[in-house]
């Protein structure tokens, strides 16, 4: 009785998290990295944009080869549906139309990568202790 009292006690307090990692998955507002290293920072995790980046491509979610495809999603993230890109177009001073890439983070990715960062620093808690 005390364990399915407790079980119950978590799933009440969980409530709150879950209806917002399930609203930010079905989300079809995607973000930039800037923006999800500034959700992790809210949520303790000791990381700027730049050091994103640099674990982004230290564990094969972008590209970290220079040229075209740099910080482009590998297919790795492209599978998972944790990334996608947006394309848009502008007339520079020439007059000529040019097009622009931009790297962004679904609402599946933000869940995805604030849970394995708040995963890792749980466990390097552990490890310290």
């Amino acid at each position: 009785k005390e364990k399915l009292h407790l079980a119950e006690r978590t799933i009440e307090q969980q409530k709150p998290q879950v209806l917002f990692a399930e609203s930010v998955t079905a989300s079809s507002t995607s973000i930039l990295v800037a923006d999800l290293a500034k959700i992790l920072k809210k949520n303790g995790v000791d990381i700027g944009e730049i050091r994103l980046w640099e674990w982004l491509r230290k564990n094969k979610y972008v590209i970290s080869e220079t040229g075209r495809s740099y910080n482009m999603p590998t297919q790795k993230a492209m599978n998972l549906k944790v990334m996608e890109v947006k394309e848009g177009t502008y007339i520079n001073s020439k007059g000529e139309s040019k097009i622009t890439k931009t790297t962004l983070v679904t609402g599946k990715g933000q869940v995805y990568f604030i849970n394995k960062f708040l995963k890792a620093r749980e466990e390097s808690l552990c490890l310290n202790r």
